[in-house]
């Protein structure tokens, strides 16, 4: 080997080999990367659609070809009529201002809208629960009955005897313990009573007559204990508890002078001043006070005058 090498031909010739074999291989090499950033590239092109990425010169020039020729028509339309620029100017001042006035209009209807609905949650609209109506607004027949109290008295003494009797009287009232009727008996009835040696007693006459009449001031709902009673109106309690022949009562004000009454609870879920919505459940049904059963009692007032609550359910 080195007799081969210091022949310096020899030496050239496999130094020339040598690099052939290493250009070789950065040929081989360098195709080698080539290739592969070829596939690479078919791989992530995306094709043009010439057609529809394209601008279509022809129909760019054809529509506003077009355009011109309908403004060339409009401003012949306008100089035939003697229009000019200024009475354009004009219109379009108009046209602005009456954008700017039906904007205002827009606004106005709006609060209307707005206010009316406010004002309709404030009458008390609908039936305020569930069941049926089994004594409407108005006269009708006491169903309580008054008991008539007549006070059957014997004196045994003569001084007693000798007084001057005095007349009787006797006081009907209403299912509310309003005093409707007072009767006077005669003083000879009285003194006819006072013949009698029976011992002081008190007396109940049979029930009212049957045509006996008392003024109902609102409406009464059938239904079972404990149902749910409901709010007919927003408004402010000011009124949660008992009230008389109402027994458990409560009365919301509603604003203009509305308020409603709902009587004969059994149970009250709301407070004096309390805020209330429409449809919200303010208490139960029961049959307190002076009732005949469990029922709703249900009272409209305007002016602290009761109306007739038919008037709203039917609106």
């Amino acid at each position: 080997m080195k007799n081969f090498l210091k022949n310096k031909n020899k030496a050239n010739i496999l130094l020339g080999i040598l690099l052939a074999v290493v250009f070789g291989q950065a040929l081989i090499i360098g195709k080698l990367f080539t290739e592969k950033n070829q596939k690479n590239y078919e791989v992530n092109l995306v094709k043009i659609n010439t057609e529809k990425d394209s601008i279509d010169y022809l129909k760019m020039k054809n529509d506003l070809t077009l355009i011109d020729s309908s403004v060339r028509e409009i401003n012949g339309f306008l100089l035939s009529k003697n229009i000019t620029n200024e009475r354009i100017m004009t219109l379009d001042q108009d046209s602005l201002d009456n954008a700017v006035y039906l904007a205002k209009v827009s606004n106005r209807y709006s609060q209307y809208l707005v206010d009316l609905q406010q004002k309709l949650q404030q009458v008390p609209l609908g039936i305020p629960t569930s069941g049926y109506i089994s004594s409407n607004f108005g006269k009708r027949i006491n169903p309580i009955p008054v008991k008539r109290t007549v006070m059957m008295a014997a004196v045994k003494a003569p001084a007693m005897e000798a007084a001057k009797p005095e007349p009787q009287i006797i006081e009907e009232k209403d299912s509310l313990g309003n005093v409707v009727k007072r009767t006077v008996i005669p003083e000879s009835a009285t003194a006819a009573a006072n013949k009698s040696k029976a011992v002081p007693t008190e007396k109940n006459n049979p029930p009212a007559e049957a045509d006996q009449i008392q003024f109902h001031k609102g409406m009464d709902f059938a239904v079972p204990y404990g149902t749910d009673v409901r709010s007919a109106a927003i408004g402010t309690v000011i009124f949660a508890g008992q009230k008389g022949g109402y027994g458990n009562c409560v009365i919301i004000s509603h604003g203009n002078g509305l308020a409603t009454l709902y009587g004969h609870l059994s149970q009250i879920l709301v407070q004096t001043n309390d805020q209330v919505k429409v449809n919200q459940v303010i208490a139960k049904s029961g049959n307190s006070g002076r009732s005949t059963g469990p029922h709703l009692h249900y009272e409209v007032h305007k002016n602290n005058t009761p109306v007739n609550p038919k008037l709203f359910l039917n609106f």
